[in-house]
C-alpha cells in the first residue's frame, strides 16, 4: 500500500507535464503575448505533485535511498540541469523577450527540455519503483497514519485551484 503514496502524486503530475510538453512544441515559432497558454498550464504548480511524492518516498522508504540514489545519479543530475536551462528559457520567453518575433532556437531548447526533463523522470520512477518492488525495503509504516490524512488532503488542495485554472484557461 505505501509504494501508492510514490506513485499517486506521479500518476496525477505526468498528464500535466505532458500537457505543458505539447503547448511548448506548439508554440514553436509562434509569437506569443506575454500571458500565452504555457504560463496558463500551471507551470510550478504541476511540479507539486513530484515534489509530494518524493517526499512521501523519503519518509517511507529512507532505507532505500542510498540504493535508489545511486542507480538514479545521473539521471537525477541530468533533470536537475535541465530543470534550470528550461527556468532561465522561461523567463525570457515569458518575461524578458521583447520582440514579437519568434526566437527559434529558445523556443526548440525550451521545447526540448521538456523531453530530457520527462525521459529524466521517467527513467528515475521506473528504477525507484523496480528497486523498491525486487528489493527487501519495508516501508517504515509507522508514518503512515500521518500520510494517509495528508495525501487526502493535498491531493484535493493542488487539484481544486488546478481544476478551476484550467476552466477559466479553456473559455
Amino acid at each position: 500500500m505505501a509504494i501508492w503514496f510514490v506513485l499517486i502524486p506521479i500518476i496525477a503530475y505526468l498528464p500535466m507535464f505532458l500537457y505543458e510538453l505539447y503547448i511548448a512544441f506548439r508554440r514553436i515559432g509562434k509569437p506569443m503575448d506575454k500571458g500565452g497558454e504555457y504560463l496558463h498550464a500551471t507551470w510550478e504548480v504541476t511540479h507539486t505533485f513530484l515534489i509530494l511524492s518524493l517526499n512521501y518516498f523519503m519518509w517511507l522508504y529512507s532505507s532505500a535511498i542510498v540504493e535508489v540514489s545511486k542507480a538514479v545519479f545521473l539521471p537525477l543530475i541530468l533533470f536537475g540541469a535541465v530543470f534550470i536551462v528550461r527556468a532561465v528559457l522561461y523567463l525570457y520567453l515569458f518575461y524578458i523577450k521583447t520582440s514579437k518575433r519568434p526566437n527559434l532556437s529558445a523556443d526548440w531548447l525550451f521545447a526540448i527540455c521538456h523531453i530530457a526533463m520527462l525521459a529524466s523522470v521517467g527513467y528515475i520512477g521506473v528504477a525507484t519503483t523496480r528497486i523498491l518492488l525486487t528489493g527487501d525495503y519495508e516501508p517504515n509504516h509507522i508514518l503512515l497514519p500521518l500520510i494517509v490524512p495528508g495525501l487526502f488532503l493535498m491531493i484535493p488542495l493542488i487539484s481544486v485551484p488546478l481544476y478551476f485554472l484550467y476552466q477559466t484557461k479553456s473559455r
